[in-house]
């Protein structure tokens, strides 16, 4: 038997530290011919993504390496809100067999 507590956390900007206020979403360079992009052979391409960065509203996001440079951008609002939030393992316990 197993016990693991977690909690959701809303993710941070990955720059300076405050609370995120947007997602960017970034496909890998040539994505729709490259294999290892989740928009390989895909026509609409705009919910994929192969890397997220996540930015307060000060700072500006980098585009990751082998990325192309383009990204989709969502904001911290209501509709939007559960792409801000991650389950964070706070304890796993271990019980005995039965």
């Amino acid at each position: 038997m197993r016990t693991t507590i977690q909690h959701r956390e809303r993710h941070i900007c990955e720059q300076c530290g405050e609370p995120a206020h947007f997602m960017h979403d970034f496909l890998m360079e040539n994505y729709r011919t490259n294999r290892a992009s989740k928009a390989y052979g895909k026509d609409d391409c705009s919910w994929c993504s192969d890397t997220s960065v996540f930015v307060c509203r000060d700072c500006k996001p980098e585009t990751p390496a082998g990325h192309d440079p383009g990204s989709s951008v969502f904001p911290a609002t209501e509709q939007f809100a559960h792409l801000f939030l991650y389950w964070h393992t706070t304890a796993v316990t271990m019980g005995e067999k039965d």
